[in-house]
């Protein structure tokens, strides 16, 4: 299994690349925005590789799934998302993708319904999807047990920052759930929505221990977070804690 994630551009989540003997996939490619320079940069990484045949999305937003519309003709690939995600990408929904807050629409594209425990088999290696929720309703994870990589979207953003759970679909309990579901999880690389891969058993506990704990007393709290903490501009997918967690 090669698996390649791709800082996105300005406001794009990580796009992973993941290639087995037999199928490549592609992992949230980001806007619109972007979707000629993202063609470009995966192509860049697909030599001698299997052609592309899916995309697979951990959820609905547009800085998430915006350019699957595009990539889904150029590869002729198909698209993927939870099936609680199915009518907002067909659709081209603007509220619950949060498209309409980045001034923008998005692209409807024709989606199948995955499920949890579903598994993608890319030939000698797969990708089973665990159903992770909070962030929005369809919110999934990727995990790759050969390799024990878990690729989570913006369950976790990135190192140190909290998932806002404030969007359409979003839910904090669901969240704390979540988060509490990965902890029982063996990952020795954790790679989130928008940041740098977490690499190590421990580095990878101690992110999620923090996270469960602080999104506990959030809980605990009804919902507000911490004074001092800033209020996010409406695009971001995460809230920084302030002071910053010590790595």
């Amino acid at each position: 299994m090669r698996v390649v994630r791709l800082p996105g551009i300005h406001h794009d989540a990580s796009c992973v690349v993941a290639s087995g003997d037999s199928e490549t996939v592609i992992i949230d490619p980001g806007t619109s925005w972007y979707q000629a320079n993202v063609v470009e940069r995966i192509e860049s990484k697909l030599e001698n590789l299997p052609k592309v045949s899916k995309i697979l999305l951990t959820h609905r937003h547009y800085d998430t799934a915006g350019a699957s519309q595009y990539l889904s003709k150029h590869w002729d690939a198909s698209v993927h998302i939870h099936s609680d995600g199915v009518g907002a990408i067909s659709g081209g929904d603007l509220f619950t993708t949060w498209a309409s807050r980045f001034n923008s629409d998005m692209p409807p594209v024709a989606a199948s319904a995955f499920e949890e425990g579903d598994v993608f088999d890319l030939g000698e290696e797969t990708i089973e999807v665990i159903h992770t929720p909070g962030h929005t309703s369809d919110s999934c994870s990727f995990w790759i047990e050969n390799e024990a990589i878990l690729l989570v979207g913006d369950l976790i953003p990135k190192r140190g920052h909290i998932s806002r759970w404030d969007f359409p679909t979003g839910c904090l309990p669901d969240l704390v759930e979540s988060i509490e579901y990965l902890l029982e999880m063996e990952i020795e690389q954790l790679v989130p929505g928008h940041g740098e891969t977490i690499v190590g058993a421990a580095p990878v506990l101690a992110e999620l221990e923090q996270q469960q704990q602080v999104l506990s007393e959030i809980l605990d709290n009804k919902g507000v977070r911490p004074d001092g903490w800033p209020r996010p501009h409406p695009i971001c997918n995460w809230f920084t804690p302030e002071p910053p967690w010590a790595e």
